[in-house]
This record gives C-alpha cells, sequence and structure tokens, in this order.
C-alpha cells in the first residue's frame, strides 16, 4: 500500500515510522527541510521537501498512485485543499486531521475520508472520566457507536478471583458485548479469553461494546450494581 503523508505535524513522524515498520510504501511530504532530512536518515522512506499544498510538489510526491493520503497540517485550511486535490486524483482513501471544529462540514464537502479530532478525542475522553472514572477509552469504532475500553478491577470487586468467563455468564450480561481479554496487573500480560485467566484487583478487562454496555460491566465488575 503506498501511503503519502502531508505533514507540518509531529504526529507524522512517529506515523510514517509506524507504516515503515508494518511493511507500507510510505512517502513523507514536510516544508521543513532540516525535518526532511532527519526524517529521511531515520526511516529511509522516499522524503520530500517542498510547498505541501503545490500540485507540482504533490505530483512529485506521487498523489497519483497513493492508497492513501493522510494531512496533518497546522491549518484546517491546507488540509482542505489537500483532501480537494487527493478527490480529483480520486485517491481511495483520504484522511486528514481537523483543528477547529467548525471546519467539519468542509472537510466533509472536499472529500475527506476519515476525519481526525483532537477535540472530540479529548472531550469524549473528559466526558468519561466525570461519568465512570474507571473506564479508560481505548478507541471509538463505527462514528463513534461503538467503543473499546479498559475497565479497572477495584479492590472489592465481585469478580476477584473468579475466572474472566464469570463477567459474560452473568445473567445481565449484555448480548452486544465482547470480552477481548484481561490485562493483568502484575506483569501487564494481555490474557485471552480462551485462557480463563484469573481475575484479581488492578488487572484491566479489555471489552467492546456499546458505550452503556461498557458502563453497565464496568458497574457490576467495580460492585456498583449487585453481581
Amino acid at each position: 500500500m503506498y501511503i503519502l503523508i502531508i505533514n507540518e505535524d509531529p504526529l507524522g513522524r512517529d506515523l510514517a515510522a509506524t507504516l515503515v515498520r508494518g511493511g507500507h510504501e510510505v512517502a513523507y511530504l514536510d516544508p521543513e527541510e532540516e525535518y526532511c532530512n532527519l526524517i529521511a536518515a531515520e526511516l529511509g522512506c522516499l522524503v520530500i521537501n517542498g510547498e505541501t499544498t503545490n500540485i507540482n510538489v504533490l505530483q512529485e510526491a506521487g498523489i497519483e498512485r497513493a492508497d492513501v493520503v493522510v494531512a496533518l497540517h497546522q491549518k484546517d485550511i491546507k488540509n482542505i485543499m489537500v483532501g480537494i486535490f487527493a478527490r480529483q486524483f480520486a485517491v481511495p482513501q483520504i484522511m486528514a486531521r481537523l483543528r477547529q471544529p467548525h471546519y467539519a462540514s468542509a472537510y466533509e464537502l472536499a472529500g475527506i475520508d476519515h476525519v481526525f479530532s483532537e477535540f472530540d478525542f479529548l472531550l469524549n475522553k473528559i466526558i468519561i472520566a466525570i461519568e465512570d472514572p474507571h473506564v479508560k477509552q481505548v478507541m471509538k469504532l463505527g462514528n463513534g457507536e461503538i467503543e473499546i475500553a479498559s475497565l479497572d478491577v477495584v479492590a472489592d470487586s465481585p469478580l476477584g478471583g473468579r475466572p474472566i468467563s464469570a463477567v459474560w455468564e452473568h445473567r445481565e450480561y449484555p448480548n452486544k458485548a465482547l470480552v477481548l481479554g484481561l490485562i493483568k496487573a502484575r506483569d501487564q500480560a494481555m490474557h485471552l479469553p480462551r485462557e480463563q485467566p484469573i481475575v484479581e484487583a488492578g488487572d484491566n478487562l479489555i471489552v467492546v461494546g456499546l458505550p452503556e454496555d461498557v458502563h453497565q460491566i464496568s458497574a457490576y465488575i467495580n460492585n456498583r450494581r449487585r453481581w
């Protein structure tokens, strides 16, 4: 997969490094020459130094054959411009980081398929922390309808000393929720449900489901509802 990262953000370097390690063909476009030299030396991927919204520079970076374009500008208007160019070149997937929420509709009109907003991410984290401090959100899926979360197991949890299967064997376990595994406090190792690990205080239960289902499971395992 050929992935073009158009960057003015520290996130771009980490993203490029992760994708290169994953075996993807990565092109990295950045307006800062010094930063480009650093990325080229570290990652060995194609690095282009130039104006990130210049159509000729984008073509030099291979936008015409890109499978994915990721725009990480500091200004929304630049991400929108890249989205329009990428759509003109029929790039299958266009992604961008939204800076100001009021530009969201412009991103949609530009044809950007996936919009990532730190505002939404932080807002969700704050709301979750207020409503249920035992839930640590990992990510949201399906337009935010589904979430993967890490649930703390407190010292007096009724689940303590029981196998992980006790979670989904409970009579009121949400039908659409799924337990993905258990991270043990002693070594931070992930154990799959089929291993039937014993749950202990300090462990983290990893679940996926509707937000209300996740909070229901959290309430049960942390003794806020009768088990």
